[in-house]
């Protein structure tokens, strides 16, 4: 590698360096749902509550588990630089095309099927979102939870509890 090439290397190696070893502010609970709530200047609903609850809030960005800059509420890529709502509404538009009648399903299930999307689980269960469709709720709930992930003792509790809150949902709609 040739000088210049080494020294953009660096360049490129820095920020995330950087990233690693930054201390962002992070706030959970209640205090991440007052911080998103005036940073988006409204009160926010029951899923945008949901997502807030499970994803946290960092005023900063920060390197997840996985290595991929994230900041905000959980904001990755394309949505580091916009708001939480706009993600938001994202993320409850690809629940609505996965589920098609997702507004009629009561607030509490909606909720937990959007942060089941937000945090990308309700597209890695096709079975479970066919149940679901079908009125299946019961059998969604089941297969919901037959996921590599969940089984795996490696996951974080607060992973597996946010899955089973959603299998939850799942199986006390009628």
């Amino acid at each position: 590698m040739g000088a210049l090439e080494n020294l953009m290397a660096k360049q490129e190696a820095a920020p995330v360096a950087q990233l690693a070893k930054a201390k962002p502010k992070t706030l959970y609970g209640e205090d991440a749902i007052r911080k998103v709530s005036a940073n988006e200047g409204r009160e926010l609903s029951l899923a945008e509550r949901r997502v807030v609850m499970e994803e946290g809030f960092v005023d900063g960005e920060y390197l997840d588990t996985k290595g991929i800059r994230t900041g905000g509420v959980g904001q990755t890529g394309e949505w580091m630089d916009k708001s939480f709502g706009e993600s938001f509404q994202h993320h409850k538009e690809r629940a609505r095309k996965r589920v098609p009648r997702l507004d009629e399903l009561p607030e509490a299930l909606r909720a937990e099927l959007i942060q089941a999307e937000y945090r990308g689980d309700l597209g890695l269960s096709p079975t479970a979102v066919k149940h679901l469709n079908a009125g299946n709720y019961k059998k969604a709930s089941v297969e919901f939870l037959n996921n590599d992930e969940y089984r795996n003792p490696n996951t974080s509790t607060g992973i597996k509890s946010r899955m089973k809150a959603v299998a939850d949902a799942l199986s006390a709609h009628r």
